[in-house]
């Protein structure tokens, strides 16, 4: 699981848009009064779960062993600066 704290809300569309190119996206609906916004990846290697807080916590959860899960987290180092998110 990788967390990014109080990250504006263009950035995290920018991060979505940014999957919506490599990845089909399967929404769900917020499950919890503090998320905004949940989506899951489904791949030959397995799932990746993508939620939204209206605080701007972004977490991303799945396995280290997924190279999925590798491939999203990369990507979203490369559209964030980790030093302010982490």
């Amino acid at each position: 699981m990788v967390n990014y704290k109080k990250l504006p809300p263009d950035v995290y569309y920018s991060i979505k848009r940014s999957l919506t190119e490599d990845f089909i996206l399967s929404q769900y609906p917020a499950y919890h009064d503090s998320m905004l916004e949940s989506f899951e990846i489904v791949s030959i290697d397995g799932k990746v779960s993508v939620y939204y807080y209206k605080d701007g916590t972004l977490e991303i959860q799945g396995s280290d062993a997924n190279p999925t899960f590798r491939r999203i987290v990369k990507r979203t180092n490369s559209l964030v600066s980790k030093k302010d998110y982490i």
